[in-house]
Order: C-alpha cells, then sequence, then structure tokens
C-alpha cells in the first residue's frame, strides 16, 4: 500500500474499527518495541538492525493513525516549532564546538 490516498483512508478505518483507545494501547506497545529494538542494536546484537527497521515501520504506522485522529496540521505546526528549536540548539553546539576545537 504505497499511495498517501490508501493509508489514509486505512489509517481512518483502524481508528474508525478498532477505536482511538486501542489504536492508543497499540501505539504505546510498538513504540516500547522500538525502544527495545533501539537498546539491543547499540549493543550490537546480531540482525538488531532489521529488527529496528520493523519496528520503526510499526511504530510509524501507529504514530500516523494517531496524528491523523489529533489533526495533521497540528503535528506538522509542532514539527515545525520543534525543528527550528533543534536547528538553534545545533548551531549553538556547533559554534561552542568550533570555539573549543579553535576554529
Amino acid at each position: 500500500m504505497k499511495n498517501e490516498k490508501d493509508l489514509l483512508k486505512l489509517y481512518d478505518e483502524c481508528l474508525d474499527f478498532w477505536g482511538l483507545n486501542r489504536q492508543l494501547r497499540m501505539t504505546i506497545e510498538e513504540c516500547s518495541e522500538l525502544i527495545l529494538a533501539l537498546c539491543h542494536f547499540r549493543r550490537g546484537r546480531k540482525a538488531a538492525l532489521d529488527n529496528v527497521i520493523e519496528e520503526l515501520a510499526d511504530a510509524q504506522l501507529m504514530i500516523s493513525q494517531i496524528t491523523r485522529y489529533v489533526g495533521e496540521d497540528k503535528v506538522k505546526n509542532m514539527m515545525d516549532i520543534k525543528s527550528n528549536y533543534i536547528n538553534s540548539e545545533l548551531n549553538k553546539a556547533k559554534g561552542i564546538k568550533e570555539k573549543a576545537d579553535g576554529v
């Protein structure tokens, strides 16, 4: 299912059929599984990268459903705010590092 329109329809159908509470619970579960996969990847476990990829996909699908529920524009606006903050912090950190490195 590569078509954006089909994915949005799927998200709506999942929310309608299973309800918000169940999908919130599933989002929590998938995020927990992603955290565990990332921990295993950091420790260098065999096949950990494949597991990270799988759990990223699972978590993203659930996050996309919740995003659809709360409002994509609201989430996008908050992502703009957060990304601007991260950019500012990154630039500050780079400036501090460059001063420390004598650049």
